[in-house]
């Protein structure tokens, strides 16, 4: 800390004008020792599946075009739920995990967000294509009870990042560093959604622009920044949201504020939409409609990548 002292004598007054009083969300059992955590549960954890997928329906007499379209589009939507299961289910290793799938079955096409989509129209005069850009959240069950360290250091489980801090309620003038640690290779955002509303990203920043985290390593914010992060009035409870995914985020316009910093000047829901942006490609892109193969009709093909988001608050005072 020492090397940015003169730094933090100007950023202090730039920092109070902007009421950087950060919360950072850790939950009571959070701890840590030279950058290890020790059992960290997020307030909030969403994890999902981001797919591409072609749909397809036949023409038929006794339908309308539209009609036709919508079913091309409800099937794209109930592949994407299928083929999420399969993904998942290929991808957990973890015996002392299962995916509720019933849960996702049962909410059907309403599992699914269309992120993006696109309407081909009719090809070959026999049937309608559509792509969507789809997300399908779905929720990880233990079947026993298992320490987070131990998830967080498993290449074979799905994605997950933890982020923490050494206790969960800070105190005017105590400086804050956030921890975080994947369990795999990924890419990420993290901000902070303070109590008054403002959003500012705090990685990567504009020194620190690498977006990539390798497995295993444990990353602290800051850490060579030109801010710290002290506490000041007024005070509350702030959000640190990771969005985090195995393939490169959707880009996202921040306004720059200093010491690095960025501001986004849209909603928590904009945001989070944005940052699913990532780059999915089907098994048809930049196919002409003749090379599509006919078998696929009614049917998807689809490309997928992990998502993962947890939010984690915490409180500061006097």
């Amino acid at each position: 800390m020492g090397n940015y002292k003169s730094v933090l004598i100007n950023s202090r007054i730039w920092l109070a004008f902007l009421a950087f009083n950060l919360m950072l969300v850790i939950p009571q059992t959070a701890g840590s020792q030279n950058g290890q955590p020790t059992q960290i549960t997020p307030d909030k954890e969403k994890r999902s599946c981001i797919q591409s997928v072609d749909g397809f329906a036949y023409l038929s007499e006794d339908m309308t075009l539209n009609a036709v379209r919508k079913v091309a589009f409800a099937n794209a939507k109930r592949q994407a739920v299928e083929m999420a299961k399969t993904y998942i289910q290929s991808k957990t290793k973890v015996e002392d995990f299962v995916l509720k799938s019933d849960e996702i079955t049962a909410a059907a096409e309403g599992a699914v967000t269309i992120l993006e989509q696109k309407d081909h129209g009719v090809v070959d005069n026999t049937r309608y294509h559509v792509w969507i850009k789809a997300e399908v959240e779905y929720v990880l069950k233990p079947k026993v009870q298992q320490a987070d360290k131990d998830i967080v250091r498993d290449k074979n489980a799905l994605l997950t990042v933890k982020v923490w801090t050494s206790k969960k309620h800070y105190r005017d003038g105590e400086n804050i560093e956030i921890y975080i640690q994947g369990n795999k290779d990924f890419y990420a955002m993290i901000v902070d959604i303070m109590s008054g509303g403002d959003i500012i990203q705090l990685l990567p920043n504009e020194y620190r622009t690498n977006d990539f985290f390798q497995a295993g390593k444990v990353y602290k914010i800051p850490d060579g920044d030109l801010f710290e992060l002290e506490v000041t009035a007024p005070y509350g409870e702030d959000q640190i949201v990771v969005y985090a995914s195995e393939v490169p985020l959707g880009k996202v316009e921040m306004e720059s504020i200093g010491q690095g910093l960025g501001k986004y000047r849209g909603s928590m829901k904009a945001l989070a939409t944005m940052t699913r942006g990532v780059s999915v490609v089907s098994a048809f892109e930049g196919s002409s409609p003749e090379t599509i193969p006919m078998s696929t009709d009614m049917q998807t093909n689809a490309s997928a990548a992990e998502f993962y988001e947890a939010t984690w608050s915490l409180t500061t005072g006097r």
